[in-house]
């Protein structure tokens, strides 16, 4: 080993036996904000039908709604999406921890924005000082493997350094006549390699405060 790599491998060694900090309690409310509204929304929604409504007539309308959604592919659709956005977002940050994705003080990335598009779930991460895409791209076969996905693909961010895109794709492989396997990529990432730089949408063109902590 030369004497320029013998830092390298000390930093690496201490990131691998580093204890991963938990995040603090505004970014945890961050993490946690669906389960949170659905704690509080479906309750109160609940409490609100069946005592404008009645029992039997509320029952009634929750069977209604049931069904309805049940035979309306979009909407089921939509809710699929979205739960495996959520169950995504969980998923990504267990492989963060356990793949060492992390400062050498055992500070996380923060997941900014996930959306379903298609086969594939966009990821937009805050990455703290001492984390970038090189990290990122070296352990996403950990992180494919975290969330249940085929395979992931790490995009940089057109401006910003500490910003990087993830595609999470969780289609099943797709095998042609020449029985080679292939994944469509979704349209945002069409065309693109893996590197390449991807505008972050514009609504989160700025950094919450919860990822600066």
């Amino acid at each position: 080993m030369s004497r320029w790599q013998e830092p390298q491998a000390i930093a690496e060694l201490a990131r691998e036996i580093t204890v991963v900090r938990r995040p603090n309690p505004v970014t945890a409310l961050y993490h946690w904000r669906y389960e949170i509204g659905v704690l509080l929304v479906l309750p109160y929604a609940l409490f609100s039908l069946f005592q404008a409504a009645g029992p039997i007539w509320g029952a009634v309308v929750l069977f209604g709604v049931a069904n309805w959604l049940f035979y309306w592919k979009s909407a089921r659709r939509f809710l699929r999406d979205r739960l495996r956005s959520v169950v995504v977002q969980h998923r990504l940050r267990t492989g963060f921890a356990r793949a060492r994705v992390c400062t050498l003080d055992g500070k996380l990335p923060v997941i900014l924005w996930t959306k379903p598009r298609g086969d594939e779930i966009e990821v937009t991460v805050f990455c703290p000082a001492g984390v970038g895409y090189e990290r990122i791209e070296q352990r996403r076969a950990l992180l494919a493997a975290a969330c249940f996905a085929t395979d992931v693909h790490v995009y940089r961010h057109h401006k910003r350094a500490n910003v990087v895109h993830l595609s999470v794709c969780t289609a099943r492989l797709r095998k042609d006549a020449d029985d080679v396997a292939e994944l469509t990529p979704a349209p945002r990432y069409a065309g693109q390699t893996d590197g390449a730089a991807i505008a972050l949408p514009a609504p989160f063109a700025g950094i919450p405060r919860a990822a600066r902590r």
